[in-house]
């Protein structure tokens, strides 16, 4: 089956598809769905890494240091905790060694998620982010990949960096930003994704209309915030769909000029070559 549409952020690295992930892979590739499983820190990435050797086409695998990875913090059990448990992480210093070894496998298509996220966030833990961000920004101009950014809380801040220090393109994973902020990374030739949110929340509406058909993209974000009709239920890759059909209905466009444009998105900026 050819592909039809991509979910350009997922997690099916994590903890949460330990005893089905094979099951999950095969509905997302026979319903046409691609997807780009994302690391949040070493083990996550490697397991990015994993997955997406085993397919031929298809599954693929972004690298990277989430922000929240820095520091000590705590992570529930959908992400890649020990038997799927509740896990504190130490902190993880950025070691681009690690990372660029990573970037040799040939599904690999980014570095991330990286950037910054203030929420809750102490002054000393954002300068540690401030510095593994600019690690990763490094690694991507070296290497020519772009970056799939996390940002919570500090758009303004990320865009300072970003101006200052990067020479590649990316996504803005799951934006909640404002339209002006919408803009300034438009203009950076970043990409602005969104997940099933969009489905039961209007306040995205705008941005979504506003962001023209070419710098959006659709993701998942799975395990978590599955979209209408699936929200309870875990996330996966195929449910992108109803983030795409969503799109489509805001925009006012018919489904398949939609599908066609993000798959097209996605391909410019990740390189990707889907047949």
């Amino acid at each position: 089956m050819p592909f039809r549409r991509i979910d350009i952020h997922a997690h099916l690295n994590f903890a949460a598809y330990e005893a089905d992930r094979d099951e999950v892979v095969a509905r997302s590739l026979d319903s046409g769905t691609a997807f780009i499983n994302v690391g949040t820190q070493r083990d996550t990435s490697k397991a990015s890494v994993d997955v997406a050797s085993k397919y031929d086409k298809g599954v693929y695998a972004i690298v990277g240091l989430h922000p929240v990875h820095t520091s000590a913090s705590f992570h529930d059990k959908e992400e890649l905790g020990e038997g799927g448990q509740e896990f504190s992480s130490r902190g993880e210093e950025f070691n681009p060694v690690v990372y660029r070894e990573f970037l040799k496998h040939p599904k690999v298509v980014g570095i991330g998620e990286c950037g910054l996220d203030y929420y809750r966030s102490e002054p000393a833990a954002a300068e540690k982010q401030k510095r593994a961000f600019l690690s990763q920004i490094e690694l991507a101009n070296e290497s020519g990949k772009p970056l799939m950014l996390h940002i919570r809380e500090a758009y303004r801040d990320a865009l300072d960096i970003l101006k200052a220090h990067s020479r590649v393109a990316g996504d803005v994973h799951f934006f909640a930003g404002t339209t002006s902020e919408a803009r300034a990374f438009l203009d950076l030739g970043y990409t602005l994704s969104f997940t099933g949110v969009i489905t039961f929340a209007r306040q995205y509406e705008e941005l979504v209309e506003y962001i023209p058909l070419d710098m959006i993209q659709a993701e998942t974000d799975c395990p978590f915030v599955s979209p209408v009709p699936n929200r309870g239920k875990r996330n996966e890759p195929s449910f992108v769909s109803h983030t795409i059909e969503k799109i489509a209905q805001i925009k006012k466009l018919p489904l398949a000029v939609v599908e066609d444009a993000l798959l097209a998105n996605a391909k410019r900026i990740f390189g990707i070559d889907l047949g």
